[in-house]
């Protein structure tokens, strides 16, 4: 593969830090203040998603937030999207019981298609609207091990739709279930869902197993039909028969219902859509004894989502929507260590998209997409820590993109780092975007750009009374160019797409952790975000110019000015956790939506263990109550008949027990 010579980007920001860092940082200065190599080899904790490569989260090149089992327990949260609640700057809202709207430093609209998402490492970003279905990843929230989520673009290291983050969800190991635990978990709302996990382990062969069924009624609105049905099986084994390699499998499956209509609407009655997704995965590890490293990697996505609508004139059922999306990925990655200083990943891709919907195109598409990554982290003394990488990537759709990254970690003392870097990202169109055909509402002329993030932030990460207090704050400022939004052609439809208008996100986010005992801590997190956007396109029929510019006006709306999170996790006896959690977001605007009130929302939870952890008979027995204090906050709309249905307080009485 020829690899173009790429231009030099703007990194002006991070290139004067470093050369203000290094200048003062020289061999007499290190040895005056006595700091030495083994002084930042301490047990920080340890991060995968940012570069590609095992760091602390000390020398990672983007501020992060680490999510892990206990946290995820404690909050109470029964599906994956709520988690991220618990991220500074995240907004989460819900268009309905089964469609949550995930994303960092707000979106234009329900699909927020600017950060990547990964289980395991495998994008569960699928055309044609290259979004996430949160509802439908077969996933049991018992099988998450953490979730790391990189705050700022990290396109150099996973490319496109990282414009703005990543979110890496990794599952427990094949090695982390031994034995059998079934849960149960019944409450308000129709809340209904039922869990079974079985594992072994061997000297060989590890395996765990999960059947899990999620059921609830959703908003419990008259107006909306929105319940959900969802019933899922997932597998994953691993097989190491000597120390130097490794072999991991993955299976999945996912089948739901969804309730879907809107009272009072003709065009959209009540009915029941089917959604059915499965994946599969492979993963070779081989590694040496020096920390270098192979991995091939193989996965294959099939997403199927079908809408019968009822025609009540004639009492037929008819197909109004049927959507399958199909992808196939391999990847090699090698980690090499160059010298005791210096560390190099690298690899290459090819994917393979396949997106066939009737609907909403005018013929299936397939896409092929390659792509060809490096990430360096020199460690040009004790103290300072340079990471540099860059991907190149064919996007299938005509476009070429350099994504190149530079961030230098500065450790004043081994307890205290400053960070700055520099990055640049794009987003691909989506297949709907460049590719619509959908009479009478969206047809795509085709000849969209990819949006382009230049970003640029500092940062600080410090711990204090040996470890008890951690702070991290972050400052940042992110141009993106070239959005992609609608363009109406006409006054009437249908509309077309087009690169329509720029945003500058820009703020400070901030997380504190303070830990009194092992079991016992609070983390609080809080965000403050401004936006600008300045139409830079030109619109097909230039009598609406005045249209965009109101929507320009409205722009700096739809992030929240201020937005926070408590979680108090407080271990009262050996047998008995209490968690709250309290989660703010100030009033906002999403375009062409409705605007959403003041958050004020209080989770609570306590919980009761029994037997020995681990051993048959042993389990837990939990109350958790959401909204407790009944806060009216709306949901995310963009149909004024559910303009002002609120999220209800709830509640709900979880168990489980081992065997």
């Amino acid at each position: 593969m020829i690899i173009p010579k790429l231009r030099p980007q703007p990194c002006t920001f991070a290139a004067l830090l470093t050369v203000c860092l290094l200048s003062l940082n020289n061999p007499s200065n290190a040895e005056e203040d006595g700091i030495s190599e083994q002084a930042y080899l301490q047990d920080f904790p340890v991060v995968l998603s940012a570069s590609r490569l095992s760091q602390p989260l000390s020398e990672a090149p983007n501020a992060m937030t680490v999510i892990d089992r206990s946290m995820i327990k404690a909050s109470g949260f029964r599906t994956i999207a709520d988690v991220f609640r618990l991220v500074p700057g995240m907004y989460v809202g819900n268009l309905n019981g089964h469609t949550p709207v995930v994303a960092y430093h707000g979106s234009t609209e329900e699909y927020s298609r600017r950060m990547q998402v990964l289980i395991d490492g495998r994008s569960v970003y699928l055309p044609p609207f290259s979004t996430v279905d949160w509802e439908d990843i077969p996933l049991n929230m018992e099988d998450i091990e953490r979730i790391e989520v990189v705050r700022g673009p990290a396109a150099a290291s996973y490319g496109a739709n990282s414009l703005q983050g990543v979110i890496n969800i990794i599952t427990r190991d094949a090695a982390s279930v031994s034995g059998a635990t079934i849960s149960a978990t019944k409450g308000s709302y129709g809340v209904a869902d039922m869990a079974a996990h079985l594992g072994k382990t061997g000297e060989e062969l590890d395996y765990r197993i999960t059947l899990a069924h999620r059921e609830d009624a959703g908003y419990g609105s008259a107006v909306m039909n929105d319940g959900k049905l969802t019933n899922q099986i997932n597998l994953r084994t691993n097989y190491h028969p000597e120390g130097a390699n490794s072999f991991d499998i993955q299976l999945g499956y996912s089948d739901s219902t969804r309730g879907m209509g809107t009272a009072g609407k003709p065009e959209d009655i009540f009915r029941d859509v089917k959604v059915a997704s499965s994946f599969q995965q492979a993963t070779w590890l081989h590694s040496h004894e020096n920390g270098d490293e192979i991995k091939l990697h193989y996965y294959h996505i099939n997403r199927d989502y079908r809408d019968d609508i009822f025609t009540p004139a004639y009492s037929v059922a008819r197909v109004f929507a049927r959507t399958t999306a199909d992808r196939h990925d391999l990847e090699l990655q090698q980690v090499t260590q160059l010298s005791e200083a210096n560390r190099l990943v690298w690899g290459a891709g090819v994917r393979s998209d396949y997106v066939e919907s009737k609907e909403y195109l005018a013929v299936p598409y397939t896409f092929s997409q390659s792509r060809l990554f490096a990430h360096d982290e020199w460690k040009v003394n004790p103290s300072t820590l340079i990471n540099a990488g860059a991907m190149l990537e064919n996007d299938g759709l005509g476009h070429t993109n350099a994504s190149p990254k530079l961030a230098l970690n500065y450790h004043v003392t081994p307890q205290h780092t400053l960070r700055a870097s520099s990055s640049v990202a794009y987003r691909t169109p989506a297949t709907l975007e460049e590719k619509a055909n959908i009479p009478n509402a969206y047809v795509s002329r085709g000849g969209v750009r990819p949006e382009k993030s230049l970003a640029k932030e500092i940062g600080y990460r410090g711990e204090y009374d040996s470890s008890a207090i951690t702070l991290d704050l972050r400052a940042y400022d992110d141009q993106i160019s070239d959005i992609i939004y609608i363009d109406p052609a006409l006054t009437i439809l249908p509309f077309n797409f087009a690169n329509i208008y720029s945003a500058n996100y820009h703020g400070y986010e901030s997380t504190l952790k303070y830990r009194w005992s092992d079991d016992s801590n609070v983390i609080v997190n809080f965000a403050r975000q401004f936006v600008r956007c300045e139409a830079t396109g030109t619109l097909t029929n230039p009598y609406l110019a005045p249209v965009l510019q109101g929507l320009m006006d409205e722009c700096p709306l739809a992030v929240p000015d201020y937005s926070g999170s408590i979680l108090l996790i407080q271990q009262l006896t050996s047998n008995m956790q209490f968690s709250a959690g309290y989660y703010h977001q100030a009033n906002l605007k999403m375009l062409a939506a409705t605007p959403q009130s003041l958050m004020n929302r209080v989770d609570l939870r306590v919980a009761n263990s029994f037997g020995k952890p681990g051993q048959a008979g042993s389990g837990e027995l939990a109350l958790v109550v959401q909204n407790a204090f009944q806060d009216g906050y709306t949901k995310y709309s963009i149909v004024p008949e559910t303009d002002n249905i609120q999220f209800g307080r709830r509640a709900y009485v979880a168990a489980s027990i081992n065997f």
